[in-house]
């Protein structure tokens, strides 16, 4: 095998593992990376997470590939519903998407999901912190209604 072959095949292997092997998005490394860069730039944008709805369960109750299929549509879903946004599957059940406009992946029915705008924050650490905060804040409210019902 030449050299030139070796690292394309190293390179393809780099690729295929950088990507989530469920959902085909890219993962944590390559969002942390492009949050900073796009941060750093001091372009405005939103920072999105999307937390998938039920998805323990499901994978409890159905399965494992039940809960394969759930992380398909919803990545599928949040890819397909802001075709200007980068999406990120970042680990089990949660997404994070950057966005140039308002993001409007929020009307996906298998997640619950919030966002924040740059400019309103001193680090991306805060930002990240933020968002988490507003998808938690969001699952205790639907906890509620749900309970209430």
């Amino acid at each position: 095998m030449s050299c030139i072959n070796e690292v394309e095949t190293l390179r393809q292997q780099l690729e295929f593992y950088r990507r989530n092997y469920v959902t085909g998005l890219y993962g944590r490394h390559d969002f942390m990376d492009t949050l900073k860069k796009k941060y750093e730039g001091r372009e405005p944008f939103y920072l999105a997470m999307y937390d998938v709805n039920g998805l323990h369960k499901v994978n409890r109750e159905q399965g494992y590939s039940a809960g394969d299929a759930l992380l398909k549509e919803t990545a599928n879903c949040l890819v397909h519903r802001d075709k200007g946004g980068l999406i990120f599957h970042i680990g089990g059940d949660e997404f994070m998407g950057i966005y140039n406009t308002v993001p409007t992946a929020l009307n996906c029915q298998t997640i619950t999901g919030a966002y924040v705008f740059s400019r309103l924050y001193d680090s991306y650490d805060a930002m990240i912190d933020a968002v988490d905060l507003g998808v938690i804040e969001k699952k205790k409210l639907l906890k509620r209604r749900s309970n209430d019902r």
